[in-house]
């Protein structure tokens, strides 16, 4: 990245910051998640690592930085535009399209540099006529329903790559359902022992297998195969019961912002926060206003949850606005403009986890996390912020 670039970036930055309002990332948590992923399936089996959603969120070519860096072996989007800004980003390692476009605009991604997804026969046959010579995975579709090839249907599929020479195999994968399912793991894992077979019966002996993704890799070690493609557990971004089974660091350490407001409104006041439903006060209230609202990944309607402010609780009153959140603050005598307000994160001696919020607001952890990151300026911690015994390298990436 060029010092005009990041120049521009630190202006942007300070800019957004100028509504108070941001994530707390510890940088070092990719790292130490792929080691204890490089731990858990040793060093002969290849971790692609899943940045799609833009990077869950946190950002598709950052991520993508900080996991290169730390020694991975290649990635999984989920759109062109990821892939090409992992490139853009000076990484070259393999890259892998999960299924996204049109069969029509095959020459087109095929031209991008990255290894295609081929699930279906449609997708087959618009890659092998597009001309473009392309790495690509077949996909199987094990139970899941969604893409790939059926058992019905992959034969006729390895016998038409046997037969060309424009797209070159490189692997097969597939995605399981219900990783939490011993029963079921067990069925779809043998669907894709059945697709590999074929595979190589059609010839194809030295492809790539990869079926296990994030809770895959912690329920069932033994189906690491010869790559893995986890994307919440390098994220640190599992719910409680599955981040129990592995050392892992949230990459998401806290949400804050700042109060940019203070009023005081005396008992007897009507007032329809947050375009509620008028009330009518029947003691007085002291409001904090923070600048973070239902744009930036949180909810509109109660139930809302609670903040932190100078380590004491607060209550989320009325309705959640666009960009505003409106707290009761009238027992916490030392709040006042400029004091910071945790929606997410430790504050003192009181902490609100993820999974409290996600409980909170009713939405899992899985969608929580990039609803949250994604629009918030990004704030790298210190290893001194981070409580217990979690250390991180807390520079933000190039």
């Amino acid at each position: 990245m060029s010092a005009s670039t990041i120049e521009s970036v630190a202006d942007t930055q300070r800019v957004r910051l100028l509504r108070p309002s941001w994530a707390e990332l510890d940088y070092g948590a990719i790292a130490a998640n792929l080691a204890v992923a490089r731990e858990q399936v040793g060093q002969a089996t290849k971790i692609y690592f899943v940045c799609k959603g833009d990077g869950f969120g946190f950002g598709a070519a950052k991520v993508a930085r900080l996991a290169a860096q730390a020694g991975v072996d290649g990635f999984c989007v989920g759109s062109p535009e990821e892939g090409v800004a992992i490139r853009n980003a000076g990484i070259d390692r393999e890259i892998l399209l999960f299924a996204a476009t049109l069969p029509e605009d095959a020459a087109q991604v095929a031209a991008l540099g990255l290894t295609v997804t081929i699930q279906s026969h449609e997708s087959l046959r618009a890659f092998i006529d597009a001309g473009v010579a392309v790495d690509a995975f077949i996909e199987i579709d094990p139970g899941f329903g969604r893409f790939g090839f059926l058992p019905s249907q992959w034969q006729t599929a390895f016998e038409a790559l046997r037969d060309q020479s424009t797209v070159r195999l490189k692997g097969v994968y597939t995605h399981l359902s219900s990783p939490e399912s011993d029963d079921v793991t067990r069925r779809q894992a043998g669907v894709f022992d059945a697709a590999l077979a074929d595979a190589r019966a059609a010839g194809f002996d030295n492809v790539t297998a990869m079926l296990a993704s994030s809770r895959v890799m912690l329920a069932h070690p033994h189906l690491a195969y010869q790559a893995v493609d986890p994307g919440r557990f390098l994220y640190g971004a599992l719910d409680a019961d599955w981040m129990a089974r592995a050392s892992l660091r949230p990459m998401l350490r806290a949400v804050r912002g700042r109060i940019i407001h203070v009023q005081e409104h005396p008992a007897g006041s009507v007032l329809g926060i947050g375009y509620a439903e008028p009330i009518r006060l029947e003691r007085g209230v002291r409001i904090g206003v923070v600048p973070i609202g239902f744009w930036d990944g949180l909810n509109h309607v109660p139930p809302l949850g609670r903040a932190l402010v100078h380590g004491q609780a607060a209550r989320i009153l009325g309705r959640r606005s666009f960009q505003h959140t409106v707290i009761d603050i009238t027992e916490i005598a030392q709040a006042r403009t400029g004091s910071v307000v945790t929606l997410l994160g430790q504050d003192g001696d009181q902490s609100i986890t993820i999974d409290e919020m996600a409980e909170t607001l009713r939405l899992p952890v899985m969608e929580l996390i990039p609803r949250l990151v994604r629009s918030l300026p990004h704030v790298g911690v210190k290893a001194t912020d981070l409580p217990g015994n979690n250390r991180c390298a807390c520079r933000p990436p190039n």
